[in-house]
């Protein structure tokens, strides 16, 4: 087998050869910068509202700037094969579609659209990067190390507060968590901090399960309670719901009747009883009523909803238009701060069908289907693939808990699916050779 620097882009031809048919290895091996560059962002994620901005620019945005360089200068024949996935055919169809559909109602606004082709720009970066092993090895670890330091400080920030409150309902619960989260130590989303976490032990606990090493397993194991533990912290139902089963889909996916499964099951799930403070659970329920007699709010905008589905069903009302006229118009605003604001739907797929409707949601759809198209097949013999599928499936239960379709997880996540298909698996199936190389034996 002929080889080739690893300093050379994928598809330049080999000394020698014909230029005429140039011997193409997808798998070239990536350089240290661009392992750091997807160590990082994951990194940084989390802190993209807590650092000061340049020039109105986030530290995100100039992360992902980098990365877009990096890759125009470097491996431009890289990204002249990878921006023609099937993925990425379908968002720029849906990008397409949704832009019509917005143009022809009233008061248009395009920063949902233009937002969504931003992430699909960082995730074809990341696809580019994400070329073999060590690279897709250096981004789920990027994803602990995050997940690691956000539970560190919910652990300081919020655990003790929470052990030492005494409440029986999911709404003393709601304003113990207002209370304990009203000073955040991080400025964002609460959730957010929660996905965070989430993300981390999902990956972690996929490591655990193929891990043949004893010490190395315990150390996976140790990681996916931490971070367990940390997503519960925010009392985000969400969060555990997505927790719960991308776990479940893992087992599934490994076999769950392996006996150093159920030993690692009844170990987990005992820790995770006895360390999480009690008032978490009294909100792990779905309240349809508040104590004033209103609607509590997912049930309030998911019944509104039900109730104007005929208005918007077909081409959808527009961005704009629901923002500007049609949400307050339609029940969809409450108060907040003394004045008037829209809420989202928290779910993506019905925003999106509240936008563009129909048409606009066939779109999305068709980059789901395409997501799942990619994962690999025989996932169990391979600890990286196994967490990418479960990364994978967190990512797709987020769209039902936020109205957000163009956070930078997804760029993140899907972004080394695509990578890995595209390169390490590209024929979709996870071959005997690699499933028997342990995810902490490739080098970083």
């Amino acid at each position: 087998m002929i080889s080739q620097p690893s300093n050379l882009d994928p598809g330049m031809p080999i000394a020698g050869k014909s230029t005429a048919a140039p011997y193409v290895l997808s798998n070239t091996r990536t350089t240290s910068f661009e392992r750091f560059l997807l160590f990082l962002a994951p990194v940084l994620l989390p802190l993209q509202e807590q650092i000061p901005t340049v020039a109105g620019m986030s530290v995100m945005f100039l992360v992902f700037a980098v990365l877009a360089a990096y890759v125009i200068l470097n491996r431009s024949r890289t990204l002249g094969k990878i921006w023609c996935h099937p993925i990425f055919f379908a968002a720029y169809a849906f990008i397409g579609v949704s832009v019509l559909l917005e143009f022809s109602s009233p008061q248009s606004r395009y920063g949902e659209i233009f937002r969504f082709g931003q992430m699909i720009s960082g995730m074809v970066c990341v696809a580019v990067l994400c070329r073999d092993r060590s690279a897709l090895t250096a981004g789920l670890y990027g994803c602990i190390a995050a997940a690691l330091w956000v539970s560190l400080l919910l652990y300081l920030t919020s655990y003790g507060t929470l052990q030492g409150m005494n409440v029986d309902s999911f709404h003393e619960a709601s304003k113990a968590r207002a209370q304990v989260f009203q000073d955040k130590a991080i400025e964002g989303n609460i959730n957010g901090l929660a996905h965070a976490c989430s993300q981390g032990a999902i990956i972690a606990f996929a490591l655990t399960l193929s891990e043949s090493l004893k010490s190395r397993r315990n150390l996976w194991l140790g990681i996916t309670a931490v971070c367990l533990v940390a997503s519960f912290l925010p009392m985000s139902r969400g969060a555990a719901v997505i927790s719960l089963v991308s776990f479940v889909a893992i087992l599934y996916t490994y076999g769950a009747k392996h006996g150093k499964v159920l030993i690692i099951l009844a170990i987990l799930g005992f820790g995770i009883y006895i360390i999480v403070p009690d008032a978490v659970w009294s909100r792990m329920a779905f309240s349809t009523e508040s104590r004033s007699g209103k609607l509590e709010g997912r049930a309030w905008i998911y019944t509104t909803a039900l109730r104007r589905l005929p208005e918007y069903v077909v081409a959808g009302v527009g961005a704009g238009n629901f923002h500007e006229k049609w949400g307050f118009e339609k029940g969809f605003a409450r108060e907040f701060g003394g004045q008037q604001v829209v809420y989202g739907a928290h779910n993506a797929f019905l925003q999106i069908a509240i936008f563009w409707g129909t048409l606009g949601l066939s779109g999305f759809l068709l980059i789901i289907w395409s997501v799942y198209r990619s994962i690999p097949f025989r996932c169990a013999r391979d600890g990286l693939a196994l967490a990418l599928m479960g990364i994978a499936i967190s990512l797709g239960l987020q769209l039902t808990q936020s109205h957000v379709f163009s956070d930078k997880w997804y760029a993140i996540g899907i972004g080394m699916l695509i990578g890995a298909r595209q390169w390490i698996w590209p024929t979709g199936v996870v071959s005997v050779v690699e499933a028997t190389q342990g995810p902490l034996r490739d080098r970083l």
